[in-house]
């Protein structure tokens, strides 16, 4: 443009305000780079130096090359099903070909929300899966314990059904996940382990090996499982229904691709495709040692975090469903400065939908199973160790719960923030529309955006993905579908007339008719850049094309990005079901209308 010097590639403005002043400087002060010069710090002597570097945290002591395990019976503790497969079936396979018995206990029931699947007839499958996997390996025998998936804490009945199985049992060698596993109930099972240790203490001639799942770690020894890759590969598919969201095969695979430079030197000849196995590997007693000190600084840590005030998310997308809500998350994940989650469908960018103020609300009815199973497992499990077994009593002891709730997902955000390096984070729920109470009561003045579709259109995109979920049958949209639409709309309208200031409403039609236009202004809305160049920039990331690999138009009925067209209900819907739409809608569209201060009278045209 002519007039304005070019900004060299890949910089940025500097912050215009005095509030993006301050959050730079906050994520710099308490991001990696500050939690790396605290780890330097404290290896400032040369005695602090020596005892990192021999730990083999900063590369120096590589681990060693072992064969398989010495004895032979090894237990296997995992917390869901395909863990194990993931980070220890290469040397469980060459125990089992070696003639070692191995017996493996799932700790939880694997119940998780997937797809469209519910979470009892996931255990079910997965349950299934597990024994398919393992049904053609001599020597391997399974136990499920069914404890509930999300369970915040180990109970008593499951450290005296270990201290069984361990008597029962006699392990030679037990397989963990190791300690340093991120996922909450990854690292559970240490504890698990360690009160079972301590009600009957583990001999010093038993092994414990940490093995990893999601979780790089140095390790202090490596087995080589280059023989039985291939094997270990198809009993990781085995668990299709884990693998149709995430290639856990591709995985396990890179880990152990990445894990076999710990084999140069070794016997391992170099032609062949190397994979190898890590592990934190040590006695039983010097092992649990290692856990309980690692254990009780992380929770010295969680409680100094729960001490400290957690800046708020900067923002919420609270709604409205079927209306280009992912599109928009897409577009303003893409801004520099901005990362809002999620960006992608089905957990596709590392996170998903929060769904916090939906489940929050069932607190309060009378299905608390229902909200602590929910809860439990949000974010991958994020808040699990908060949800007590128990159902609090009393409004009091729910509205403690609520704060420590909204503050550990004012933490998840703030996470999100120092992890992608952006100052300002929200989060995409549709539901969120309806609960806009609990969102004042727990994060007060926090800005919300809100993207409103013609009804029709949504009703229509809704039937599609009902029927890409299996829920419904393929064919045209039935007159109680329409029906039960058009009280999906009124309950958003009704939420969206509670609205509190801030908030910024935009339309779907508007935004697909000129995105530049209609971005700047949410830009301004949030505080981030909205020079000519990033508003365009926002709107090439989320073009259609780019997010459905096909151009607007072309339908492709199983997609989550079927169309993206407006007005395609002019196509799909019954014209007297889009007048009934319209008729019994009318009342509230003129009151939004009036509230918001929008033009929607597309949306009353019949």
């Amino acid at each position: 443009m002519a007039g304005v010097r070019p900004r060299r590639r890949g910089t940025e403005p500097a912050p215009k305000t005095r509030l993006q002043k301050q959050r730079r400087a906050k994520a710099k002060a308490s991001g990696p780079f500050a939690s790396w010069q605290y780890v330097l710090a404290q290896a400032g002597s040369q005695e602090g130096l020596r005892l990192l570097l021999d730990g083999g945290l900063f590369g120096r002591s590589l681990p060693r090359v072992l064969g398989l395990p010495t004895g032979d019976r090894i237990l296997v503790l995992v917390p869901h099903q395909d863990d194990e497969g993931i980070g220890a079936a290469g040397t469980l396979l060459l125990a089992a070909r070696a003639g070692k018995r191995v017996h493996i206990v799932y700790f939880t029931d694997g119940a998780t929300s997937l797809g469209d699947l519910a979470p009892e007839e996931v255990s079910r499958v997965r349950e299934a899966e597990a024994r398919r996997a393992w049904q053609r390996v001599p020597g391997v025998t399974l136990e499920f314990l069914r404890y509930p998936t999300g369970v915040p804490d180990v109970s008593a009945d499951a450290v005296q059904r270990l201290g069984g199985i361990l008597d029962d049992f006699a392990p030679s060698e037990v397989f963990v996940p190791t300690f340093l596993e991120e996922p909450y109930e990854h690292r559970l099972l240490n504890r698990w382990l360690a009160l079972a240790h301590r009600a009957r203490p583990l001999d010093a001639g038993v092994d414990v090996w940490g093995y990893q799942i999601t979780t790089r770690m140095p390790g202090t020894a490596v087995v080589d499982i280059t023989s039985v890759w291939r094997r270990k590969r198809r009993l990781n598919r085995a668990w299709r229904s884990q693998n149709a969201f995430l290639d856990y095969a591709h995985l396990a695979m890179g880990q152990d691709i990445a894990n076999s430079a710990y084999l140069k030197g070794g016997a391992v000849i170099k032609p062949t495709r190397a994979h190898a196995e890590v592990f934190l590997r040590f006695s039983a007693p010097e092992y649990l040692t290692l856990c309980d000190r690692y254990l009780s600084l992380a929770e010295a840590y969680e409680a100094s975090l729960a001490e400290h005030a957690t800046p708020n998310p900067d923002f919420f997308v609270v709604g409205m469903q079927k209306a280009g809500t992912y599109w928009l998350t897409a577009m303003l994940d893409a801004h520099p400065q901005i990362r809002c989650f999620p960006s992608r469908p089905a957990g596709g960018d590392g996170s998903g939908e929060a769904h916090l103020f939906d489940v929050l609300a069932r607190l309060d009815g009378g299905d608390y199973g229902r909200f602590r199973k929910s809860m439990s497992t949000k974010l991958g499990g994020y808040f699990a160790d908060l949800v007590p077994a128990d159902q609090p009593a009393g409004e009091e002891e729910r509205a403690a719960l609520r704060e420590r709730l909204g503050k550990r997902f004012a933490r998840y955000c703030d996470e999100q923030r120092r992890l992608h390096g952006k100052p300002l984070v929200g989060e995409k729920t549709t539901e969120t529309v309806h609960h806009l109470d609990l969102v004042e009561q727990l994060f007060g003045g926090v800005r919300k955006v809100c993207v409103l579709r013609d009804p029709r259109d949504r009703a229509v995109s809704f039937h599609f993905h009902q029927i890409r979920k299996g829920r419904r049958d393929e064919g045209p949209i039935a007159r109680h579908h329409v029906e039960e639409y058009i009280e999906r709309v009124r309950a958003d309208y009704a939420g969206l007339l509670e609205i509190q200031q801030p908030f910024h409403v935009m339309t779907y039609e508007g935004l697909s008719a000129d995105p530049v236009r209609v971005l700047r202004p949410l830009l301004d809305f949030l505080g981030a850049y909205s020079s000519e160049a990033h508003p365009a920039a926002l709107v090439e990331a989320g073009r259609f094309k780019r997010l459905a690999q096909r151009s607007p138009g072309e339908e492709l009925a199983g997609n989550h990005y079927r169309k993206g067209v407006v007005g395609d209900w002019r196509e799909k819907l019954d014209l007297a079901l889009a007048r009934k739409m319209v008729a019994e809608l009318e009342p509230l569209t003129v009151r939004v209308e009036e509230r918001l201060g929008l033009d929607l009278s597309a949306y009353r045209s019949p």
